[in-house]
């Protein structure tokens, strides 16, 4: 099979409700503002549960939070000043696009990935389109691969460039369902207990298949207009039914939508920090029930042996995402330790440990991730769709530095803060004027900082490090994009042969013949 020509004619995209999107009726650019995303989210059909139905998540208080992350993405996009890195030229439609739902195809590519990622989380911690993103990148590498197999005789990049191009012309920010249910994990998918702990077909018809499973957190799950469903490891031959992969509009028949951590709710205080008061991660359970998904959205089927390839694909593109991410975070961690250093009078040496140093703990794992990213741009290397794929091996180290060094920052955050972020008084009793002056008296710290800014920067740390959204942020630091032992492993994996020419220079150094 000849490689596809992606600079073919433009998609004739089929559109609904073609006034509802500005962006299509322009010819040089398809970009959907913020008040388009949730126009178009306010106008599907209700499947979001929370303890009951939610008939438009724009106007639910949380899930609101979340699709403000999302919105920045837009906002960005439409700022000359950072266009050209939001942004990218198809080369399927010949349209400026959302950088977002662009394939890189060469190193400058990923670092105008990289760097919207990294602007992005600046702002939101966590920027959560990736993962959709991410979907479609793997889709893109993986549908051309399978289809490279003569034996198998799949037309499934095609039915994806058609796909990929109906995303770019109607700027959609799709959701990626990758994680399964799992189950009882010490047998097979095929030996569950509960068959539906994995995604997977149920019957197939002349005009598609039907699929049943559970996906599980999905990241922009509840406020996302497609799924894009990718297998989350690879299958035995008795598990084909597990193998697939596909698109499908994320209010179709048969799904329903679950709000995850109930407990993780919008702030609403004068002196709430702003991830909270602004934003908020909300992730969804997705249940497929006899969901209808016609053959030109499928990408995978049955093909058990390229399951795996999918996962790994998603796996190295996702951590490279996170080499952006995180240095973000990190630093934030560094500000906020740096401020509360200052605000208390602790720079320098207190106790019997040195602040300069601490700090020096946290931000040193900022600079390392970002080299772990900029190493996996510098190796990435072209696949044979003609995207380029980040080095692997760099990616999970910079995924695996972050998961691991996460946990040791927020102890050093909290020892630097001290005890005062989970201990405050209640914010209105500042403004009262018979408590106010008493309730200030704990903030008595360095002169002349007012209490209230020594309020708003304790009330995020607690936020980051000791709240149920923190919790989140560690958890999802720890185990999105795969767990540490996986990273491990592919590490590992990558330095094989590496491993054979050390213990050759190690025997030559000892005069080992």
């Amino acid at each position: 099979m000849t490689k596809l020509n992606i600079k073919a004619k433009k998609a004739q995209v089929k559109v609904s409700d073609p006034e509802s999107q500005r962006s299509r009726l322009n010819n040089s650019e398809t970009l959907k503002t913020p008040e388009e995303y949730r126009a178009a989210l306010s106008k599907m059909k209700p499947n979001i549960v929370k303890d009951k139905v939610v008939r438009d998540p724009c106007k639910d208080k949380e899930l609101d939070k979340g699709i403000n992350v999302v919105a920045v993405s837009y906002e960005y996009a439409h700022d000359q000043k950072m266009k050209e890195f939001m942004t990218a030229k198809s080369p399927l439609t010949g349209k400026t696009i959302h950088r977002y739902n662009h394939i890189p195809r060469s190193k400058e590519d990923l670092e105008k990935r990289y760097e919207m990622i990294n602007t992005l989380a600046q702002e939101t911690f966590c920027a959560q389109r990736c993962v959709g993103s991410d979907a479609l990148y793997a889709l893109f590498m993986g549908t051309y691969l399978v289809d490279q197999d003569k034996v198998l005789n799949t037309n499934y990049h095609r039915h994806f460039l058609e796909y990929l191009k109906y995303v770019q012309e109607n700027d959609i920010a799709p959701a990626g369902a990758i994680t399964d249910a799992k189950g009882d994990r010490s047998v097979s998918p095929a030996e569950q207990p509960e068959r539906d702990s994995y995604v997977h077909v149920v019957r197939k018809t002349d005009k598609g298949v039907y699929v049943s499973g559970v996906k599980s957190p999905i990241t922009t799950g509840a406020y996302a207009e497609e799924i894009c469903v990718l297998p989350g490891r690879q299958f035995a031959a008795h598990e084909k039914d597990f193998a697939i992969a596909f698109a499908i509009p994320a209010d179709a028949e048969g799904i329903t939508r679950f709000v995850l951590s109930p407990e993780i709710k919008a702030l609403e205080g004068e002196f709430s920090a702003c991830h909270g008061k602004k934003y908020l991660n909300k992730e969804a359970m997705i249940v497929f029930e006899d969901v209808f998904v016609p053959w030109g959205r499928v990408f995978l089927c049955g093909e058990y042996q390229y399951a795996g390839r999918y996962a790994d694909f998603f796996a190295t593109v996702h951590r490279f995402s996170y080499c952006a991410c995180k240095p973000a975070v990190f630093n934030l961690l560094s500000g906020a330790a740096a401020l509360i250093s200052e605000y208390n009078g602790t720079e320098g040496k207190y106790l019997f440990s040195d602040s300069k140093g601490k700090l020096f703990d946290i931000m040193k794992n900022a600079d390392m991730i970002q080299g772990m990213g900029q190493a996996a741009i510098k190796f990435a290397k072209e696949t044979e769709s003609g995207a380029v794929l980040p080095d692997p091996k760099y990616a999970n180290l910079g995924k695996f530095i972050s998961g691991e060094q996460f946990p040791k920052a927020i102890s050093i955050l909290q020892d630097m803060a001290g005890n005062l972020p989970v201990s405050l008084p209640h914010e209105n009793l500042l403004k009262d004027k018979e408590y106010g002056p008493k309730v200030k008296k704990v903030f008595a710290r360095k002169e002349g900082i007012p209490p209230e800014d020594h309020y708003r920067l304790n009330e995020l740390i607690r936020t980051i490090a000791a709240s149920d959204e923190g919790g989140l942020l560690q958890f999802g630091t720890r185990h999105g994009g795969g767990t540490i032992e996986v990273e491990k492993a592919t590490i590992y994996t990558q330095n094989l042969k590496k491993l054979q020419e050390c213990k050759k220079m190690a025997k030559r150094q000892a005069g080992i013949e």
